[in-house]
């Protein structure tokens, strides 16, 4: 049975913005065993990067903690949780050479004699896919395939046990994204990575996860296995969600977006009851009043709504 890896207990993270508070994260909850693959899913500002960051040490919750065999590393940064970030271009240092961005967390941890690092550093960088001639060259003379695939070299250069994906593929185009995704599967196949990826492309985390967690607005309104939520979806807005992005024919997309209402929830306001009750169909009024809390399905599926 595999054991809890990383815990996360009722999170919270807020942002300030003029003389308002804005909660980015309000409440999470989730946990990954050794080798798991979550997806956290939800449309743009719905939380999902903030928590990961939360996650990785760059920001320090202001409620609950965070737990990796059972060390709280709340606000701290772990080297065995490692995180890739969407923006390949902002990510690398545009001064530095490819196998010298491959090798920096070495030479920050002190890991090694110099000729040990960079050897390493090829040798992964050859591992992710990248040919000796490109060590060369600076991030800007790279492709958006061959950038990913340096900072996802940098990120495992530390022999990490998690990994955080923060949308890897959304930047490239299909094959090299389809690319990307077989080296991810394979990567997490050969040294039991744990994944938390982050994606807006539910095509993508049904390929490469097992669980996944939908979030609204902060909060998670769904969770449970890749296929149980996929195939019967408890809250409207996972409904809303695979309507919109599921369906390949363009046309049944447009037609299945007719029903979803509402634009994404203005983070600076927070309607009383659940939050999603000003875009759901189905909302009533004790959807206005009382937020909801966690039901459990069959299977471990879980969801926040009144009204299933």
């Amino acid at each position: 049975m595999n054991v809890c890896k990383l815990a996360v207990s009722n999170v919270a993270y807020s942002y300030p913005e003029n003389d308002l508070s804005v909660a980015a994260v309000d409440g999470v909850s989730l946990s990954l065993a050794q080798g798991d693959a979550l997806g956290l899913v939800g449309e743009s500002g719905s939380g999902k990067s903030t928590l990961g960051k939360c996650i990785a040490g760059l920001l320090c919750p202001q409620r609950g903690r965070i737990l990796f065999r059972g060390q709280d590393i709340t606000g701290r940064t772990n080297k065995e949780i490692q995180l890739v970030f969407q923006d390949s271009s902002a990510a690398l240092n545009p001064r530095m050479k490819v196998l010298a961005l491959a090798a920096e967390g070495l030479y920050i941890q002190q890991i090694g004699k110099p000729a040990e690092r960079q050897q390493i550093a090829a040798e992964l960088l050859q591992k992710v896919g990248l040919e000796p001639a490109l060590f060369s060259r600076y991030p800007h003379q790279l492709s958006g395939g061959q950038r990913q695939r340096v900072a996802l070299a940098r990120a495992l250069i530390l022999k990490p046990q998690v990994l955080i994906l923060d949308e890897p593929v959304s930047s490239l185009d299909v094959t090299a994204g389809t690319q990307l995704l077989a080296l991810l599967q394979e990567l997490k196949a050969q040294h039991q990575l744990t994944y938390l990826l982050i994606s807006h492309d539910l095509a993508v985390v049904r390929q490469l996860c097992k669980q996944v967690a939908v979030m609204y607005a902060g909060k998670i309104v769904e969770q449970g296995e890749v296929a149980a939520v996929f195939s019967r979806p408890r809250h409207y807005y996972t409904k809303m969600l695979l309507a919109s992005y599921l369906q390949p024919d363009p046309v049944q997309r447009r037609l299945s977006a007719i029903n979803i209402y509402g634009e994404p929830l203005d983070p600076t306001l927070r309607p009383a009851g659940c939050r999603f009750h000003p875009r759901c169909p189905a909302a009533d009024s004790k959807c206005r009043r009382i937020p909801p809390g966690m039901k459990e399905f069959p299977g471990g599926q879980r969801a926040a709504c009144h009204r299933v």
